[in-house]
């Protein structure tokens, strides 16, 4: 069953002057459980196991989709028998949800990689070309994992995956978030975070456009998708 759980981030924002300044922020957070889901394997046998599904339900997935997406086919895929699936996935919505958390962590710890290196706050000036490479990047990390198209397809269709996707989106989020209020001290908390997570829904658009749309060369989506996404970056001014 799923609750809502309040959480409130104090921003650590320092003026100048070394005091800390900025609003706490307080962000609606939707826990989703799944009950009894299993947990992945540490390692050995089991975890090889584990893999072999996970990757054969990626590989089956691009195929048929996941409408037509079976445990039974994914154990034949695997060369596996039904009860080793069910010694970690209750369903096929267990697996869908394993491959949506796989290719998300993929793309959030290189997000946070690109962060650290400089992202999109260490050259205000170079902003768009910043966010225009990390467009190719991620995109060129989505189309390596096997079955990644039906993967977010999944994710925006079935209601029981959403948690994970926003979950993600949160998490990109906050990564920013962590940078931009010391850059912009004096800017509200809230407003920052609210621009920051708009930037990053669109961001995770521009993602699927790229393995969706054909009419639109990805040089030409990731300039145009850069140069729109950098205008919410502006700070200096803005609305309380």
């Amino acid at each position: 069953m799923a609750r809502n759980k309040a959480a409130t981030v104090q921003p650590k924002n320092r003026a100048p002057d070394g005091k800390r300044s900025g609003r706490s922020l307080r962000i609606r957070t939707q826990r989703t459980a799944t009950p009894g889901r299993h947990e992945a394997p540490k390692g050995g046998r089991s975890l090889e196991t584990y893999e072999k599904l996970i990757t054969a339900a990626g590989e089956l997935l691009g195929e048929v989709g996941f409408e037509k997406l079976t445990t039974n086919a994914i154990c034949a895929k695997a060369g596996l028998t039904p009860p080793a699936l069910y010694r970690y996935f209750h369903d096929k919505y267990e697996v869908l949800e394993a491959l949506a958390r796989k290719l998300l962590k993929k793309q959030n710890d290189a997000f946070a990689a690109w962060m650290f290196q400089g992202g999109t706050w260490k050259d205000p000036a170079g902003r768009a070309k910043a966010l225009e490479e990390w467009f190719r990047i991620c995109v060129g990390l989505t189309t390596s994992e096997p079955g990644a198209l039906w993967t977010l397809r999944a994710l925006r269709a079935l209601p029981n995956l959403a948690h994970i996707r926003l979950e993600s989106q949160r998490q990109s989020t906050d990564q920013m978030f962590e940078f931009y209020r010391r850059i912009y001290p004096n800017m509200p908390a809230q407003t920052l975070w609210c621009r920051i997570r708009v930037v990053a829904e669109f961001g995770f658009a521009v993602d699927e456009l790229a393995l969706e749309e054909d009419r639109i060369p990805h040089d030409v989506l990731f300039r145009e998708a850069a140069r729109v996404l950098g205008i919410p970056y502006d700070y200096e001014t803005h609305t309380q």
